[in-house]
């Protein structure tokens, strides 16, 4: 006996034009993506599968359980098969600028040992790349979610449902509230520098906030605008922080890997000294660059509660929850 309570289907109407939005995204950049010559096509198909699951996880009432959990799947392994190769791509890229920027020549073997190093990884991996996007073709998962969209959708408009209705206002605003309350959960922590996990983990949090915000903003006209933008120039700063302490764990184990294969080769390690200095030079750098960010980001959280930009958003959508109650 199936217990499961009928959908709303004014919010189904608004969730499926939402995933159709965020579907076209995704399919746009499958072709770039397997030629790899072009590092932002793998970082907007990356960012749009991300976008694609937090859509789902507000709307998968609205479809079947079991399509919903396998479309979920499916798109889930999509972000997984792209993160690495995304990282990589940052970090040749970052490394690339890096040795433009260089000016003691000194260090230049060892960057390049890590770019050659990088790069030998980031081409073994773009087999598996491609294979998860010939995958996800031969799955016609995005064809089935379009199709299972456009019905719920037409459905919905037959019926001559509402995507502005109070329900929808109402479920808005709980999703928003329920994440800001689960990013400011972190909120301890940031006048300590040395907590970079927990730091992580709020940019984990402003990205799960900023992505739930686009997904609503069309409900609110320009009024989530500055909050949107908050979390992003929130989730960019920790980004490029985390990015510091992952470069300089990263060095740590790559110092010790390439001495290793350097005596392996040579039986000595006598030649590693001019590659070795670059590799702590840019170590060094990192965390010079890891303190600059989070002075940076400290500063901008005190500008932030100046603001009362959380403050603002949460009247917000109470307010629209409120003005449409009223005129129901």
């Amino acid at each position: 006996m199936n217990l499961r309570k009928p959908p709303d289907e004014n919010y189904c109407l608004f969730g499926a034009e939402s995933l159709l939005k965020r579907l076209k995204t995704l399919e746009t950049e499958i072709d770039g993506v397997c030629r790899a010559d072009d590092i932002e096509c793998i970082h907007r198909m990356r960012v749009a599968s991300r976008r694609l699951r937090s859509a789902f996880r507000l709307f998968d009432e609205c479809f079947d359980d079991k399509d919903a959990r396998n479309w979920q799947k499916q798109i889930k392994a999509v972000t997984k098969s792209l993160g690495f190769a995304r990282d990589y791509d940052v970090q040749i890229d970052f490394l690339l600028g890096f040795l433009d920027d260089l000016d003691n020549k000194r260090y230049i073997p060892g960057i390049k040992r890590i770019l050659l190093r990088l790069q030998q990884q980031r081409e073994k991996i773009q087999p598996k790349v491609v294979s998860a996007m010939d995958q996800l073709r031969s799955a016609d998962t995005i064809n089935q979610i379009t199709e299972s969209a456009r019905i719920t959708r037409n459905l919905a408009q037959i019926h001559r449902k509402d995507e502005f209705s109070l329900r929808v206002y109402e479920q808005a605003y709980m999703s928003i509230s329920l994440q800001l309350e689960q990013f400011l959960s972190h909120r301890e922590y940031i006048d300590q520098p040395d907590k970079t996990d927990e730091l992580h983990a709020m940019r984990i949090d402003a990205k799960r906030l900023r992505y739930m915000m686009e997904i609503y903003s069309p409900l609110y006209e320009d009024e989530l605008k500055e909050p949107i933008s908050t979390a992003k120039e929130i989730q960019t700063i920790l980004g490029n922080l985390n990015d510091c302490v992952v470069w300089i764990n990263f060095l740590s184990e790559f110092v010790r890997e390439e001495e290793k294969r350097t005596f392996e080769y040579f039986g000595n390690t006598r030649s590693f000294g001019r590659i070795k200095s670059g590799i702590l030079y840019l170590q060094e750098n990192r965390r010079q660059k890891q303190t600059e960010y989070y002075n940076s980001f400290f500063i901008y959280w005190e500008e932030i509660q100046e603001k009362d930009i959380w403050g603002n958003l949460m009247r917000c959508i109470f307010d629209y929850v409120f003005k449409r109650g009223v005129n129901s």
